[in-house]
């Protein structure tokens, strides 16, 4: 396993859009996972599921009714979330809003973990919830909020370009520069 730099990560991990075959192991899977559970959560409602998807004739139902899914990667993490267990321990705010900030921060530690282990991923949320739902299986109380491709990169795309600090931060109000030129 690699051992990185938080910072280095952060700014290496690229979204993948071309993976190789080969699988990725149960003990990568796992550890992808525990980092997941790791993240902050609003409250520590911890409303996240997730669904692994392996099996290549789910993958190939679930690439169909998600236009942003690319590649052929071996593994899918479907991250939902239990609106239930979200009201009940949240009200309101739990349930229709630290749920989706919830599962955001678990796919970024899942991002990080496996880049990290020398993996890939992109995350995908164009996909069809209703079709999602029932080709999975998943019960009312909980919403797909976020699909985790994963698998071994076919492909090093170069960073993209990010908005200057000096344009986007400010210093006690809004308008007052923090960074002066």
């Amino acid at each position: 396993m690699f051992q990185l730099n938080v910072f280095e990560a952060i700014k290496n991990r690229r979204s993948i859009r071309k993976y190789k075959p080969e699988p990725v192991p149960e003990g990568l899977v796992k550890k992808i996972l525990e980092a997941a559970v790791w993240a902050p959560s609003g409250s520590n409602i911890q409303p996240w599921k997730f669904i692994v998807i392996k099996d290549r004739k789910v993958l190939n139902m679930v690439r169909k009714i998600s236009p942003g899914y690319f590649g052929d990667a071996p593994l899918a993490i479907l991250v939902c979330s239990d609106k239930k267990r979200a009201y009940k321990l949240g009200g309101e705010l739990g349930r229709d809003y630290l749920t989706i900030a919830d599962c955001a921060l678990a796919v970024q530690n899942m991002l990080l973990a496996a880049y990290a282990s020398g993996l890939g991923t992109c995350i995908v949320k164009s996909f069809s919830s209703t079709a999602i739902k029932h080709i999975l299986e998943i019960p009312d109380e909980i919403e797909p909020e976020l699909l985790v491709i994963v698998g071994y990169p076919d492909q090093s795309p170069k960073p993209p370009s990010r908005r200057p600090l000096e344009e986007i931060t400010c210093l006690n109000k809004y308008g007052e520069k923090y960074f002066k030129k």
